[in-house]
């Protein structure tokens, strides 16, 4: 549902802006989040009448075998632990693949195809998900480079996404696929040729899209999960004055964003520094 210009809905309301509220304020917070892109009136009721919008998220950070909520990021940051020692940690070779609305996805790299699993780390429920369609092998590959876990606002979907990529010449894919929680199998996504990812340079998903770039190019491809459509995005820009060749995408203040590794001038120091760029 596109979100109206401000201009537009000039004529008298159906309904007087009391009556608005009061339906507003019966729908579940996922419709009212999504009736916020309807016009100006209502974005503006649900933002001032209801709490969804105005409650702050907290960092939720996760690694290995741990899953930390911080409360409060002011010296000294006080942070709680939800989770250690889930199901899905216990062996090695999981990585995390991101997270969305304090549900973790993880991904076991040493299943073919990468072996995906939802936490929720407040309940410490587990749910997992059906195998990626792809030939059979032992050998163990990184394949947590190439999913990403994506929430899409307007239609409440959580969507697990691969990206085409290449492994070796048993493990090819040339298309997304879209794996949407509560449903039974893996689809495929209309992928223009060409599309394989770079896989150092990250897959980011960011307000109910995913991003890559494409091997041996700066060419960026984006798929949007409303209409599962594969367009392409701006170039990667110029390396940064000062910066190394280092970089991958990566979600900067809510939007897609791009950081360049910078050399520490502390002596003796191997700290890196992100420059980050806004890109789209």
């Amino acid at each position: 549902m596109a979100e109206a210009d401000d201009d537009e809905n000039t004529s008298p309301p159906y309904f007087s802006p009391d009556v608005v509220l009061e339906i507003l304020v019966r729908l579940p917070p996922s419709a009212r989040r999504r009736c916020r892109f309807v016009c100006r009136s209502w974005r503006e009721a649900v933002d001032t009448h209801t709490t969804e919008m105005q409650s702050r998220a907290k960092p939720l950070v996760a690694t290995t075998g741990l899953a930390y909520v911080v409360d409060d990021l002011s010296p000294p940051a006080r942070s709680r632990l939800l989770w250690k020692d889930g199901v899905a940690h216990r062996e090695e070779g999981t990585s995390v693949v991101g997270t969305c609305n304090g549900l973790i996805c993880l991904c076991d790299n040493r299943e073919s195809g990468g072996a995906i699993t939802l936490i929720n780390p407040a309940t410490q429920e587990a749910l997992a998900i059906p195998p990626l369609p792809c030939a059979p092998g032992t050998d163990a590959c990184c394949w947590h480079e190439t999913y990403s876990f994506a929430y899409h606002p307007t239609t409440g979907r959580y969507n697990v996404v691969h990206v085409p990529c290449y492994y070796d010449s048993a493990r090819v894919f040339r298309s997304v696929q879209v794996f949407t929680l509560g449903e039974a199998s893996w689809r495929d996504v209309v992928t223009p040729p060409a599309a394989i990812c770079n896989r150092s340079a990250g897959v980011v998903s960011v307000d109910g899209a995913t991003y890559w770039v494409v091997n041996g190019t700066k060419k960026i491809l984006r798929v949007d999960l409303g209409d599962e459509r594969v367009t392409s995005v701006q170039p990667i820009p110029s390396v940064p004055s000062g910066c190394s060749s280092s970089w991958h995408l990566m979600e900067v203040h809510g939007k897609l964003g791009i950081a360049f590794a910078q050399s520490s001038h502390v002596p003796d120091s191997n700290t890196e520094v992100l420059t980050t760029t806004r890109l789209h």
